[in-house]
């Protein structure tokens, strides 16, 4: 059983105990189910949410989400007789029509294409940071959190296993498992590395692919990898060389490397 408080500019928000209508009203949810009003338009969707607006300010915020979520042309269309996908965007809308004070979102955009998300996302963005909003995002992607977050706490069976800014814990995790959760991610081993810098190491490292480099000479490598494979997965070339000692290597690079030949790397130092 878990238990706590919910304090908002100084005020403890009331559960279910203390509420006939449960809810907060600076307080808002985006989640994965939608709920719309199936009898009315799309738009009249948008302006039940814009009570004590004006009609110009109703109208004017209405415009701007229907274009926002491509739904312009459905503004008249009762929502029973929306797709799916379409009903979700119009619970979308509703859930911004006006931003509160906190904004939770739970895999909001989830079903919808890369170009609406990120539409959507930057939308948010925008908005927020305007009203000086608090946002909690949840979601399953480690390219959404690091993306949009500044902040992370990582969840791993009920219990929180690191947070804070999202910089250290993609190139600074606590554990293979963390470092996996967030995307690749290389073992480097202390015998693995040049004289030089073993002495910095204790034992092994955590290293992310793009922390690698091609090193101008021999003098300056901080390990030396013989490369097994070389290929473009649509944004850089993945590199993945055996260090002396039999282990393998990921590297992110801007251009092609020969196999079967030896390369030497510089680890980039950890962004401040």
């Amino acid at each position: 059983m878990h238990a706590g408080e919910v304090i908002l500019d100084g005020e403890k928000v009331l559960g279910p105990a203390y509420n006939l209508i449960p809810g907060h009203e600076e307080m808002k949810l985006v989640s994965q189910e939608f709920y719309v009003l199936e009898n009315h338009s799309v738009e009249e969707n948008i302006f039940d949410k814009l009570v004590g607006y004006t009609n110009e300010a109703k109208q004017k915020r209405a415009d701007k989400l229907l274009k926002l979520l491509e739904l312009s042309y459905l503004k008249n269309t009762r929502a029973r007789n929306l797709s799916s996908g379409q009903k979700q965007r119009v619970a979308i809308a509703r859930a911004l029509a006006i931003i509160p004070k906190v904004l939770l979102l739970d895999e909001p955009f989830s079903n919808l294409d890369k170009l609406l998300s990120e539409k959507l996302f930057s939308f948010v963005v925008n908005e927020v940071k305007k009203n000086r909003t608090s946002v909690i995002l949840i979601t399953h992607r480690a390219d959404e959190a690091l993306k949009y977050a500044d902040t992370l706490a990582v969840i791993d069976d009920g219990k929180i296993i690191q947070s804070g800014k999202k910089w250290d814990i993609y190139y600074q995790p606590k554990s293979s498992r963390l470092a996996g959760l967030l995307g690749d991610f290389n073992i480097i081993k202390k015998e693995d590395l040049v004289k030089k810098v073993s002495k910095k190491v204790k034992s092994k490292l955590f290293l992310r692919p793009d922390k690698l480099t091609l090193s101008s000479s021999k003098s300056d490598a901080d390990l030396f990898l013989t490369i097994l494979n070389c290929s473009f997965n649509g944004k850089c070339f993945e590199v993945l060389g055996e260090t002396k000692n039999g282990n393998s290597i990921l590297v992110y690079l801007d251009k092609a490397l020969s196999t079967n030949k030896n390369f030497g790397f510089t680890i980039e130092n950890y962004p401040t």
